[in-house]
């Protein structure tokens, strides 16, 4: 924390000439690209971070997806499909599954595609509005989400062994506190 904290007074407190600064872009047609040290570039920019952390354990996921011998499937199906199962009883629909994950209508439409085709959905139309297509759990998908949900966990508590309880509890509060602040 303490050297993004310098990074960013350094950034603000330069006093530069116009000369000094590095150009990022043609100043004739953009001057708002000059910058002495442009914050987003370096190693520790917060997004780059969380993107690297994100692609790590996604393969630490899929580590335990081959070990366990479940079929190859995306992790974000996994964890759509425990939704499902963790809502089983009441009416889940696309938009539910978009709003619960950040996720965009044309990518959610694709991932459930792929997961009716695989067999581990059905959609529904329900009697109140032919349009709406209520997403349902077959037996198949019960299957793959017990599969699954052993490989989170084993995931979740290599993970957490990273870290001491403490750590754990203030990196949980302050990525909840990001995805807060940025939906």
């Amino acid at each position: 924390m303490y050297a993004i904290k310098q990074f960013y007074l350094k950034l603000f407190n330069a006093k530069t000439t116009m000369k000094d600064k590095t150009m990022m872009c043609d100043e004739t047609k953009n001057e708002c690209c000059n910058h002495a040290d442009p914050p987003w570039e370096g190693p520790q920019v917060i997004p780059a971070q969380i993107r690297r952390v994100d692609n790590l354990i996604f393969r630490k996921i899929n580590q335990f997806a081959r070990e366990n011998d479940v079929e190859q499937a995306t992790p974000m199906h996994g964890w759509i499909i425990g939704y499902l199962y963790r809502h089983r009883d009441t009416p889940v629909f696309q938009r539910d599954i978009e709003r619960e994950f950040s996720i965009t209508r044309s990518t959610v439409t694709n991932i459930l595609q792929l997961m009716e085709r695989k067999g581990y959905i059905e959609r529904r139309s329900v009697p109140q509005d032919a349009r709406l297509k209520q997403l349902v759990l077959t037996e198949e998908g019960i299957c793959f989400h017990e599969k699954t949900m052993l490989c989170f966990h084993q995931t979740d508590d290599y993970v957490a062994g990273l870290l001491t309880a403490e750590e754990n509890t203030e990196l949980l509060r302050l990525l909840n506190k990001l995805r807060e602040a940025l939906q």
